[in-house]
């Protein structure tokens, strides 16, 4: 029994040996299977470890990333804390091996929680690869969504770009409209501006047409208007009495018409040297000029050309009159005139015979009796004397006023040398009477000599005549012209002339003073009118009493 119990026993401590044999081979591979877990675990820190740092990369590449990144770090931190429950387990597990030899029951049942807690070991790590499959793939979704936004945010940027250009473009054409809108309103303004003044002016033109037709036809004188092409534009009624024409025949048609069949060979000449060079002049004072009528009687004319602008163009607005009464008046005149020179030229000097006679009876008889006569009788010789000396003086003025004009003769004159000559002429007189004489600078005109000159001493010899008691003569000579003819003046600081006069001392034989105060005829003023009137021209006068007198004379620019 006691062999049967150690033979049993043996067999039992064989089979605890081999069991315990078994519990060491299952504890050594236990050990093995710990390590290698560790391993795996050391490698799964690791990893961890660089996705940690993959994902710090990852937090500053992208905000978007934040949230996955956070959830990230979390399953991290869990994975951590697992692990070092499964070191903390692990620990336990050696000392539970350690433990194992005595006490097996015990290792059995830490190997059976053991093989659990390898199995949700397990399950957790299958679960831990799993949320790191799922994050891989959420990172990859993110960096395509990441690349997406980058791709939609440069789409963004263009479109900004775009969408700016074409604001700055709509901003630059806004303001190029503008422009354009603000140039274009000005315009209408103006446009509206120019069209009121154009209305005001078409109005002002009609009614300054309407007046200039009224004018020309209240005309006492026949009025035709000429175009640059020689048509007859306008007429009035004067036109139509004269030349026995109705205004429609003449307008429109050329104004040769009007002309004997003579004159029309130079007209179209004549017009345009007219146009060429444009100014008021008259044509037929100096030479004889017809016109023609509807009944073919000629007419003899004097016409005034004058130049005048219209919207049309220029034109020539003819001022014709009829001077054929004028002329046989102008021819009875000069008959008249030359009976009334040839009758003062025949009084003047059969007057002289018996003035004579009475002049040398008186110098006999003042000879002869003067000692036998008393102081009054002598008072009478002498005012009889003195009589016929006037009257003789008087006679020989007038002999010479009824000769001016005769064998005159048109010469080209120095007016500087003409009064030169009258100075010289008159040296005496400026010298007794120490009168000063200042002459500016005088034309040289086409002028019958002669007469001029005499014209010349009678002004300035009355300038010095008629000088205030105690003063020096002072005496201007000048000449300005004034359009197409000049202007002298003769000024002197003498006695003056009342305005009352002014016309009264171009009259023959007119005085204003008593030939005791001062010398003189009274003729000269008289030809002095007459030489300038004969020259084409008029002579006036401007004077204060006191102070002075001017007298002007003009003489027209005259052709040999």
């Amino acid at each position: 029994m006691e062999k049967i119990r150690a033979v049993g026993s043996t067999a039992a401590r064989k089979e605890v040996i081999f069991q315990n044999s078994e519990k060491e081979k299952r504890a050594a591979e236990l050990v093995i299977a710990n390590t290698e877990l560790i391993f795996q675990n050391g490698e799964k820190e690791k990893r961890a470890a660089e996705l940690i740092v993959a994902n710090r990369e990852l937090l500053f590449q992208n905000k978007e990333k934040e949230d996955r990144a956070a959830e990230l770090i979390l399953a991290n931190q869990e994975l951590v804390i697992q692990n070092q429950e499964k070191e903390h387990r692990a620990a336990e597990l050696i000392i539970a091996n350690r433990e194992l030899a005595f006490q097996n029951t015990e290792k059995e049942k830490r190997a059976a929680e053991l093989v659990i807690a390898n199995t949700e070991l397990a399950y957790q790590n299958g679960e831990k690869e799993k949320r790191a499959a799922e994050l891989i793939i959420a990172n990859q979704e993110l960096v395509i969504q990441n690349a997406e936004k980058e791709k939609r945010a440069a789409d963004l940027v263009i479109a900004n770009i775009e969408l700016a250009y074409q604001n700055a473009e709509k901003e630059k054409r806004a303001a190029e409209l503008s422009v354009a809108n603000t140039e274009l309103a000005y315009q209408n303004r103006e446009k509206e501006k120019r069209a009121t003044e154009l209305i005001i002016t078409n109005h002002e033109l009609a009614m300054a047409e309407e007046q200039f037709r009224q004018v020309v036809e209240s005309s006492p004188n026949a009025i035709v208007v000429i175009n640059v092409k020689g048509l007859i534009t306008l007429v009035n009624n004067q036109t139509e009495k004269l030349f026995e024409y109705d205004r429609d025949e003449l307008i429109g048609n050329k104004a040769e018409m009007l002309m004997p069949e003579r004159f029309r060979d130079q007209y179209s000449h004549h017009r345009a040297m007219f146009f060429n060079a444009p100014q008021t002049r008259s044509v037929g004072a100096d030479h004889e000029l017809y016109a023609l009528s509807k009944s073919g009687t000629e007419i003899q004319v004097e016409i005034g050309l004058n130049p005048i602008e219209t919207v049309k163009g220029k034109k020539i607005l003819v001022s014709i009159i009829d001077i054929t009464e004028r002329k046989a008046q102008e021819v009875m005149l000069i008959k008249h005139n030359k009976e009334l020179e040839q009758f003062a030229y025949v009084a003047s000097h059969d007057l002289q015979e018996p003035l004579r006679t009475v002049a040398n009876y008186m110098d006999v008889f003042e000879t002869d009796y003067l000692p036998l006569l008393d102081d009054k009788a002598r008072q009478y010789i002498k005012s009889v004397t003195r009589a016929t000396e006037r009257m003789s003086m008087l006679i020989k003025s007038l002999l010479a006023f009824s000769r001016l004009g005769h064998n005159k003769v048109l010469v080209s004159v120095d007016c500087n040398d003409l009064v030169a000559d009258v100075l010289d002429d008159l040296a005496t007189v400026i010298e007794k009477s120490d009168a000063t004489i200042c002459i500016s600078p005088l034309p040289v005109l086409n002028l019958y000599e002669v007469e001029m000159r005499q014209v010349f001493q009678n002004l300035i010899t009355n300038a010095i005549k008629f000088m205030k008691k105690h003063a020096k003569p002072k005496i201007e000579i000048g000449a300005e012209q004034i359009k197409d003819r000049w202007r002298f003046s003769i000024r002197d600081n003498g006695i003056g002339i009342a305005a009352n006069s002014f016309d009264r001392v171009f009259d023959i034989f007119q005085r204003l003073h008593t030939s005791k105060t001062y010398e003189g005829s009274g003729i000269g003023l008289a030809n002095c009118k007459k030489i300038i009137q004969l020259h084409g021209g008029d002579i006036s006068i401007e004077s204060t009493l006191g102070k002075g007198t001017t007298f002007y004379f003009d003489v027209p620019i005259l052709t040999k």
